[in-house]
């Protein structure tokens, strides 16, 4: 394989010092350290990074030795790159806390001159052929500047933190430079669609770059942008929960603790972790039930974090604070509610904590994706735990079983935390092991061979902006060939490129207008026309049951000829075992959405969110579109986003089949038309034969010839090719 090169704030390892002048030099801990050490050994690549103490020669030597090469910065610069820039401007916003966020300047020239840094040191010993991973906020703006230095290398950037909402972004005074900055890369991987698709809005509103299926076009190069939620190294996990001093300090507990139940927490202590949210949520339990005062108890573990930085020491105080109350208020002689730990803990330790725990609380007002939830879920294959789990976490988009909250909800969050408590031994176990599965087969090992597989993956060809044209305009250019021509096929998207989109999906019911265009249009000497549309076919059949036009039929399931009355299938008959697997997903994801419904098809599944409330409706489409991906791996089904529409069909039907079909069985043709306005119509598209003309209908990347604005506009101009064929009579005013 290539030699990888991985560029991360901080190195692998740590550097302590030890006696006189000497160090000591030791593995860091933390998931990306051992999600990457792997690669790092298996390309013989190189691990670029801050130190974090200045090396002596000898320890120098030993980093060469490993192959790790140290990115030295002044410390007054490191402070205003570190704890100023990334982590008092990118850090709060990028988790919701404006009112949090320093914007100064002089950070964020430091903050430029790291990246910097990094980036010469990057190019000092990057080949053609190297493939560089640069990870996350603190280096946003060096594949740009890596680009300029090493134009033909290779580049992936991965973001471990949420990326927000385009409208949340767009207060960064310096919001232009970090996106131009991480367009320097080939792939930019996130942990969720939502983050992905926040990043593409802020592409499309800040720079005004659109996207294709998570694809861009940027200086000469295609750019990706794609979800890889990161996972836990359940190997190792285990081993240390499931290990001889795990067993002696899990007896310990259970001795110490009784039997009450075990709500337990885990978090960094950082204001995104929402721990005093968490704080009043477990008071708000004890004060409507004296029963959980005895029954129950709460072990918080806050481990240290950023301790130079002063709104770290408040929120410590804060914490320290409420336990102190609430453990006065409600304790007794021997059982306090909560046993509060400011401290980190050894693996043994933790371990032993997860299996102890009845049920895990997890609750960050916002998180990337939080690997706490991962490990719990990952030692719990006895199935007895619950976890229970903010909506505002990452993870919550993999773990769907789990007991969801909204931490600012105090109530509600309470009212989730007796259920857990409550919950039977039949429930825990239905909820826990499709967790567990999931957590094991796709964990941080996985998640390396997935990136690594998309960076290397070929760059496919070229996405362009068809020009946009007046209907006239087009009208004129196309008119006298269609005049001319002696075998013609028009073929027709409808939802969206004949007929506008309406609220309800089964309202779109052609009108007058379009009725008497495609009668016209069926009355034609020499034209063929058809109807391509991924409607069903009944709904197909009943709406233009007298009108002489050929109808298509579920992306090209289905076939009927003008004037027949039968529907032919096309190809064999599919194999449609996915079915009995995705309906249940679908209809699971319908009843939680308020006006989400499903639409079956022979050849597919659709899940229509069109009447769903907006922000809820993406949210769980993105989520759907994530647990589909995941189940549907390696099955002969496509699964495609649309407009308010996700749909699950089988693998090579789509509507350029289509067309081939009708273009071998009516064809040749001397002049074609074909129209769409969405990712299903790129398929027909990318097989017109040189000389036909494709129309996309709406803005955006597309292989189409030319684009018009409307569906209004493709009306305009099919009564003006009307005209040209057999005059002016057939011209009729919407």
């Amino acid at each position: 394989m290539s030699r990888v090169i991985l560029v991360s704030n901080r190195l692998p390892v740590t550097i302590r010092r030890s006696r006189g002048n000497g160090q000591n030099l030791s593995m860091s801990s933390g998931g990306l350290v051992t999600g990457l050490t792997p690669l790092h050994a298996k390309s013989e690549g190189v691990w670029i990074g801050h130190p974090g103490e200045t090396p002596n020669q000898e320890t120098s030597a030993e980093l060469a030795k490993r192959r790790l090469v140290p990115v030295e910065v002044p410390a007054r610069e490191f402070r205003n790159y570190y704890e100023g820039y990334a982590n008092s401007a990118l850090w709060p916003l990028f988790h919701y806390f404006v009112e949090r966020c320093e914007f100064d300047p002089m950070q964020f020239a430091a903050y430029r001159s790291v990246n910097e840094r990094f980036a010469d040191e990057i190019a000092k010993i990057a080949q053609p052929d190297d493939l560089i991973w640069v990870h996350d906020y603190q280096l946003m703006l060096v594949p740009e500047m890596l680009r300029q230095r090493v134009p033909g290398v290779r580049i992936g950037f991965f973001l471990h933190i949420p990326f927000p909402s385009s409208e949340t972004f767009r207060v960064l005074p310096q919001r232009t430079q970090i996106l131009r900055g991480l367009l320097g890369a080939d792939l930019i991987g996130v942990h969720t669609y939502e983050y992905a698709e926040n990043l593409q809005r802020s592409f499309r509103r800040l720079l005004g770059i659109e996207t294709v299926r998570g694809e861009l076009r940027y200086s000469g190069r295609n750019v990706r942008i794609q979800a890889h939620p990161i996972g836990i190294d359940t190997d190792e996990l285990r081993e240390a929960a499931f290990s001889k001093k795990a067993d002696l300090y899990l007896l310990d507990l259970k001795r110490r603790i009784g039997d009450r139940q075990v709500v337990l927490g885990i978090d960094r202590l950082d204001y995104t972790k929402g721990l005093p949210l968490k704080l009043e949520a477990w008071r708000r339990l004890l004060s409507g039930s004296t029963r959980w005062r005895r029954r129950a108890m709460l072990i918080q573990l806050a481990v240290p974090s950023r301790e130079n930085i002063e709104s770290y020491h408040q929120q410590k105080d804060e914490v320290e604070r409420l336990v102190g109350e609430i453990n006065g208020l409600y304790g007794s002689p021997g059982r306090i509610p909560i046993h509060y730990m400011y401290q980190s803990v050894s693996k043994e330790e933790l371990g032993a904590l997860y299996r102890l725990a009845d049920v895990a609380f997890v609750s960050p007002v916002r998180d990337g994706l939080n690997l706490v939830a991962k490990e719990y879920v990952a030692t719990r294959d006895d199935g007895g735990g619950v976890l229970v789990l903010s909506e505002f976490a990452g993870a919550a988009s993999e773990l769907g079983e789990s007991l969801r909250i909204n931490p600012w909800d105090i109530e509600g969050t309470a009212s989730q935390i007796e259920r857990a408590m409550e919950m039977d031994y039949g429930e825990r176990q239905e909820r826990m092991r499709p967790m567990y599965h999931r957590v094991v087969q796709n964990d941080v090992h996985r998640w390396v061979e997935r990136f690594m597989s998309a960076l290397t993956e070929p760059e496919v060809e070229e996405i362009h902006f068809p020009p946009s044209l007046q209907s006239q305009v087009l009208a004129g250019t196309l008119a006298p060939q269609l005049s001319e021509a002696e075998n013609a096929l028009m073929m027709l998207d409808y939802d969206g490129s004949l007929r506008e989109f309406t609220e309800r999906y089964e309202d779109a019911v052609p009108t007058d207008s379009i009725i008497q265009i495609l009668r016209d249009l069926g009355g034609l000497d020499g034209v063929k026309a058809y109807i391509n549309s991924g409607r069903d076919r009944e709904t197909l059949g009943s709406w233009f049951e007298d009108v002489p036009i050929s109808l298509i039929a579920e992306h090209g399931s289905w076939i009927r000829e003008a004037g027949e009355g039968d529907w032919t299938r096309m190809g064999p008959p599919p194999d449609l075992r996915w079915k009995s697997i995705v309906a249940p997903v679908l209809k699971e994801y319908a009843e939680r959405t308020p006006g989400a419904r499903i639409e079956e098809k022979s050849s597919a599944l659709v899940w229509h969110y069109r009447e769903a409330d907006d922000a809820l409706g993406e949210w769980q489409a993105l989520e759907l579109m994530s647990v589909l991906e995941d189940m549907l791996s390696g099955s002969p089904v496509e699964i495609l986003s649309g407009a308010r529409v996700i749909e699950i069909r089988q693998q090579g039907v789509d509507k350029g089949r289509a067309f081939e079909f009708v273009n071998e069985a009516k064809g040749p043709f001397d002049f074609i038309l074909v129209t769409g306005d969405d990712r299903t119509d790129e398929d027909i598209f990318a097989r017109m034969p040189e000389g036909a003309f494709s129309v996309k209908v709406g803005g955006g990347q597309s292989s189409a010839r030319a684009a018009v604005g409307s569906p209004g506009s493709v009306r305009r101009l099919l009564r003006a090719l009307i005209e040209a064929r057999r005059g002016p009579a057939a011209a009729n005013s919407d």
